[in-house]
């Protein structure tokens, strides 16, 4: 092949990837939502993830770099006789600052975007903060507040990348210390280091910081329900068997949260959990609150309210409406 047509090939394939990363750009810019305000269902384009998308837009910016680097290899001799015919003697340090106009470019911009953690606190799909602020509204639940209790008497914890270890003690009460061992951070971590700093460093996600706190938690709340029975069994012994009695169908781990289902729906069970205690399709669960088909049924209906933005209440209810259509 001549230079020429060397030359038409990449100039060919480096309008294909840019056409790529422009449209992907726009795809993530202004159609696909970001962030924890948006409801993950809403992130998805073709079947395909915004991170998904979001690496198809990388593999296409390597691809591009390297043909401009081939482009610029198979040009040089023009690009160099052109600048001098141009810019005579001081043509070189016209290329230069050609290239160094690059850097400048992204230094305008970072220098327009705030860097601190706060700006991006209600990050989400455009009304992201309203969205947020709504679905928290509608739990009743105060929107600006770092611990927030649930009807059920649960409790939920806003652990996000700018979180730290001090901070989370102070929230929830449990020792950074334990936090700490149950991660296997190092006892030397700083505690006043945020998470997000902390992970890049040592091999753990911000979901298992959640996990480790849901299961201390669950831990001290199991341990509290215990002692209260304990307490409770000598001066009322008939009242028991008779509840006993009446709930042995009944899940009987978590806060309890009753309601005229007469089954104990809290945030750590699953729509399987419910299926097997009613006899009521997971599926059909899903369906009834508005759930897409991709959802997981074993995933806990404290994490999938939080992503898809319904209440407790709508469970128990969907629960009582289904029962009744049986």
């Amino acid at each position: 092949m001549k230079k020429t047509d060397w030359q038409y090939l990449v100039d060919t394939l480096l309008f294909l990837c840019i056409v790529g990363i422009v449209f992907i750009g726009f795809l993530m810019g202004l159609f696909l939502p970001q962030g924890p305000a948006a409801p993950e269902s809403a992130k998805y384009f073709l079947g395909l993830h915004r991170h998904q998308w979001g690496n198809i837009h990388l593999y296409l910016s390597i691809a591009f770099t390297a043909l401009i680097i081939i482009h610029l290899i198979l040009s040089w001799k023009w690009i160099k006789s052109k600048s001098r015919q141009i810019f005579k003697k001081g043509w070189s340090s016209v290329l230069i600052f050609t290239a160094l106009a690059s850097i400048l470019v992204l230094t305008f911009f970072w220098a327009l975007y705030p860097r601190y953690p706060g700006a991006y606190d209600d990050y989400g799909v455009r009304a992201g903060a309203k969205a947020k602020q709504q679905h928290l509204s509608e739990e009743g639940l105060p929107i600006h507040e770092e611990k927030i209790f649930l009807e059920d008497g649960s409790m939920a914890i806003i652990i996000a990348g700018q979180t730290t270890l001090r901070q989370l003690e102070k929230t929830t009460g449990i020792p950074a210390k334990e936090i700490i061992d149950k991660l296997g951070l190092p006892a030397k971590v700083s505690l006043d280091e945020s998470f997000g700093r902390l992970r890049k460093r040592y091999p753990f996600t911000l979901q298992d910081v959640r996990d480790t706190v849901t299961e201390i938690l669950n831990r001290r709340t199991a341990q509290t329900e215990k002692k209260e029975e304990e307490y409770k069994e000598p001066q009322e012994p008939q009242v028991l068997k008779e509840e006993e009695q009446e709930h042995e169908s009944k899940l009987t781990r978590g806060v309890r949260a009753e309601d005229q289902s007469g089954i104990l729906i809290t945030g750590r069970m699953t729509l399987y959990d419910i299926e097997k205690e009613t006899g009521i399709s997971a599926r059909k669960i899903a369906d009834k609150l508005g759930l897409p088909e991709r959802v997981s049924l074993d995933e806990t209906l404290g994490r999938l309210r939080k992503r898809y933005l319904f209440a407790m209440q709508d469970v128990r209810d969907a629960v009582a409406d289904l029962m009744k259509e049986k």
